[in-house]
C-alpha cells in the first residue's frame, strides 16, 4: 500500500519540483531582465533630461557672454576714454541738469538708448552712492554713452533675456528697455539701487568680483516674475556699478518647451542654486506633477552629493542634473501612467504579461524578451552613434567635437598645461564638386579624414564641423609641437590621390592655421578656435597648402 502510494505521488512531487524550479529560474531571468530594462530606462531618461539642459545652458551662456562683453567694453572705455563731441556735449547737457530731482540725456535718440539719473542731493542720502570724482564721474558717462549706442541694436523678442542694464553708482543707468517718463525713471532707480544684486556686488560683499544670480522675485512695474544676473563694472580697484541681465520665467519656461527634446515626457522644473523652484513646463497645479516641500528638501540632500541622479518618490520617477557653472538644477518628474505610455513602459507592461504566461510559451516568452532588450540596445547605440558621428567621415560631429574640446580645454587650464587648436580647411573643395560630382566630393572627404585620423597622435580628437572644414584639439601640446602635427597633416593630404569617376587623379590640398594656450595663456576653446580660423583664413589668402601659426 505504501509502495502504492509512493508511485502516484512521486511523479507529482517531482513534476512540481521540476516546474517550481524553472519557475525561479524564470523568476530570476525576468527580474534581471527588469534590471536591464530599468537601467536602460534610467539612462534614456538622464540623456534626455541632460540634452535639455545642455540647450539652457548654451542659450544662457550666450546671454552671459553678451554680459562679459559689455563690462569688457565698459572697463576698455574707462582705461583708455575718448571724450567725442558728441560726449562732450552730453557732459555738458548733464552738468546742466545734474541738480534735478530726475535728468535724462538723450540729445542723438536715434543713435543712442537715453541715459536716466537722479539729483546730486538724493545720493547724499545713500552710502553707497556718489559723484565725488568729477573726472570719473566724466569717464563713466563717456563709456555708458559708447554702451548706448550698441545697445539700441538689441532686439528684445530673440534674446533669451529680456533686459539689459547698467547700474551706475553715480546716480544713472542705462537700460534696454528704457523708462516711461521721469516717475518711472526714479522709481526704477530707487528701487534697483536696493536690490541685493546691486548691494551684493560692493567690494565688501563679493570680493571675487564675480556674477551672481538673484532669488526669484517680483518685477517692478508688472506682475510678472523675473531671476536677474549680475556682475560688477570695476577699474583700477574703483567700483563703477552693476551690470546685470533679467530673465523672466515666462521666457525660461516657454524654452524649456521649445528645447525639450522630441519623445520627453514628464514635468520639467527648473530651480536656482539655493533650490527655489523659478519656472515649470507644466502648470496645471497637479501635486503629483511637483515637489512637496519635504520631497524639495530629500532632493536638494540629493544634489548636494553629486552632479546627476535619479529619485523614486512612491509611483513618481525623477531625473535630475544640475548645472555647476550657472549653479542651477533642472528636474524631471515623470508620473507612473506617463511612464507605461513609453516605450520602457511598454516593454515593462510586454515583460509582465510573459511572466504570467510562462506556462504556456517559457522558452519562447524568454528568448522575446532577449530579444525587445537587445533591440532596445542596440537602438540607443545607434542612435547615440549618430548624434555624436558624422555618418560620412566617421569623425566627430560639430556638437559632440564641440563638448569634448571644451571638456579638454578646462582641464588642460585647471591642470595648466598646454591645450592647442588646429582649424583646417580643403582647397578648393566647391570646384571639386562643381567639376567632378558629390560623389567625388564625398570620396575626397571621406580620404581626408581617414588622412587626418592617420598623421594625429592617439591623444589628439579631430571632428569634422563643417562642409570641407575639420577642427583638431591637441592636450598636452605647445604651439611648435602643433605645427609639427599640422604640417605632418598637410603633407599627409597632399600625398593623398582620388579617383574622380572619369578614373582622373585628383589631389587636395588642405590649409591649416594653428593656435595655443601657450601664446597668450587663453585656455577658451571658442577663443582658440577664433585664434585658429583666423590663421586659417591668413593661410588661404597666402596661397593656401600651407600652415599658418601667426598673424
Amino acid at each position: 500500500m505504501i509502495l502504492s502510494r509512493l508511485r502516484s505521488t512521486a511523479p507529482k512531487k517531482v513534476v512540481n519540483g521540476c516546474f517550481f524550479v524553472v519557475f525561479l529560474i524564470l523568476t530570476a531571468l525576468t527580474w534581471r531582465e527588469a534590471l536591464i530594462l530599468k537601467d536602460a530606462y534610467e539612462v534614456d531618461q538622464r540623456d534626455r533630461l541632460n540634452t535639455l539642459s545642455n540647450s539652457v545652458e548654451r542659450q544662457g551662456q550666450r546671454s552671459i557672454d553678451e554680459l562679459h562683453f559689455y563690462r569688457n567694453m565698459l572697463q576698455h572705455s574707462l582705461e583708455q576714454p575718448v571724450l567725442s563731441n558728441y560726449a562732450l556735449q552730453e557732459i555738458a547737457q548733464f552738468q546742466r541738469v545734474r541738480h534735478q530731482p530726475v535728468w535724462r540725456l538723450s540729445h542723438s535718440a536715434q543713435r543712442s538708448m537715453p541715459i536716466s539719473g537722479v539729483s546730486d542731493a538724493w545720493l547724499q542720502t545713500h552710502p553707497l552712492l556718489g559723484r565725488g570724482d568729477q573726472l570719473r564721474l566724466e569717464d563713466e558717462l563717456s563709456a555708458t554713452m559708447d554702451m548706448s549706442a550698441i545697445l539700441q541694436l538689441q532686439d528684445s523678442s530673440r534674446n533669451y533675456h529680456s533686459r539689459l542694464w547698467y547700474l551706475s553708482r553715480a546716480g544713472f543707468y542705462l537700460s534696454s528697455t528704457p523708462p516711461l517718463n521721469d516717475a518711472h525713471a526714479f522709481e526704477s532707480y530707487s528701487k534697483m539701487i536696493a536690490r541685493p544684486y546691486f548691494t551684493g556686488m560692493s567690494p565688501s560683499y563679493n570680493p571675487q568680483r564675480k556674477l551672481a544670480w538673484s532669488d526669484l522675485y517680483q518685477s517692478l512695474f508688472n506682475d510678472e516674475k523675473v531671476i536677474t544676473v549680475s556682475l560688477p563694472v570695476d577699474d583700477n580697484g574703483h567700483w563703477y556699478g552693476v551690470l546685470a541681465m533679467d530673465f523672466r520665467v515666462e521666457r525660461i519656461r516657454s524654452f524649456l518647451l521649445q528645447a525639450r527634446p522630441k519623445g520627453m515626457t514628464g514635468n520639467v522644473l527648473f530651480y536656482n542654486g539655493h533650490m527655489q523652484r523659478i519656472a515649470m513646463t507644466d502648470e496645471t497645479s497637479d501635486p503629483a506633477r511637483e515637489l512637496s516641500a519635504e520631497e524639495e528638501k530629500k532632493l536638494a540632500a540629493e544634489v548636494a552629493g553629486g552632479q546627476q541622479g535619479t529619485l523614486r518618490l512612491g509611483t513618481r520617477f525623477v531625473t535630475w542634473t544640475q548645472n555647476q557653472h550657472f549653479g542651477s538644477v533642472m528636474v524631471n518628474i515623470q508620473t507612473l501612467r506617463e511612464g507605461a505610455r513609453g516605450d520602457a513602459g511598454r516593454a515593462s507592461v510586454v515583460l509582465a504579461l510573459i511572466w504570467l504566461m510562462f506556462s504556456v510559451a517559457l522558452v519562447f516568452s524568454h528568448q522575446l524578451i532577449i530579444r525587445l532588450i537587445s533591440r532596445m540596445l542596440t537602438l540607443q547605440n545607434s542612435l547615440s552613434w549618430r548624434a555624436n558621428y558624422d555618418n560620412l567621415t566617421r569623425l566627430l560631429s560639430r556638437g559632440a567635437f564641440f563638448d569634448r574640446a571644451e571638456h579638454l580645454a578646462k582641464q588642460a587650464q585647471t591642470s595648466q598645461r598646454p591645450f592647442s587648436v588646429i582649424q583646417l580647411d580643403l582647397d578648393r573643395f566647391k570646384s571639386v564638386n562643381d567639376l567632378y560630382g558629390h560623389q567625388t566630393g564625398d570620396r575626397v572627404l571621406t580620404q581626408a579624414a581617414r588622412a587626418i585620423q592617420s598623421a594625429i597622435r592617439s591623444q589628439d580628437v579631430v571632428g569634422r564641423i563643417g562642409g570641407e572644414e575639420f577642427c583638431i584639439v591637441l592636450p598636452d601640446t605647445g604651439l611648435k609641437e602643433a605645427v609639427n602635427v599640422a604640417e605632418r597633416v598637410r603633407r599627409k593630404l597632399a600625398s593623398q590621390h582620388v579617383l574622380t569617376d572619369g578614373n582622373q587623379q585628383l589631389t587636395v590640398t588642405v590649409s591649416l592655421g594653428v593656435s595655443s594656450s601657450d601664446e597668450q595663456g587663453k585656455y577658451p576653446f571658442e577663443s582658440l578656435q577664433s585664434v585658429a580660423d583666423g590663421r586659417l583664413y591668413l593661410a588661404k589668402t597666402t596661397g593656401r597648402n600651407r600652415v599658418c601659426a601667426e598673424g
